[in-house]
């Protein structure tokens, strides 16, 4: 399991993304699930990052992972919803940052 910090461009906390391997004895993962995780504090006060996220609170709606050349590509079971590169979350038209916690927690 890998857990992140999201945060905006400009260093504001969001929330948390949560990956879980498919098959944790392969190194590295090649797929998963993920969740992402609002932080429950202080309301984020950046709108569009919080409505980029939003759709994908939902525990209900199984959302994915895939490993790809040089990125992991995110899926909500039908399509293609967003990708991370480097340290990079590109989802719902926003670019958001991602802060390792695997190694804190």
């Amino acid at each position: 399991m890998h857990y992140f910090s999201i945060h905006t461009q400009a260093g504001e906390h969001l929330g948390f993304f949560i990956m879980l391997a498919d098959d944790e004895t392969e190194q590295p993962p090649q797929s998963g699930r993920f969740a992402v995780k609002l932080q429950s504090e202080t309301p984020p006060q950046d709108s569009a990052a919080l409505n980029a996220l939003s759709p994908y609170l939902n525990d209900e709606a199984p959302l994915y992972w895939a490993a790809e050349k040089d990125h992991v590509a995110l899926f909500d079971g039908q399509s293609t919803i967003g990708r991370i590169r480097n340290e990079y979350l590109s989802i719902g038209g926003q670019t958001l940052l991602l802060n390792d916690l695997t190694g804190i927690i």
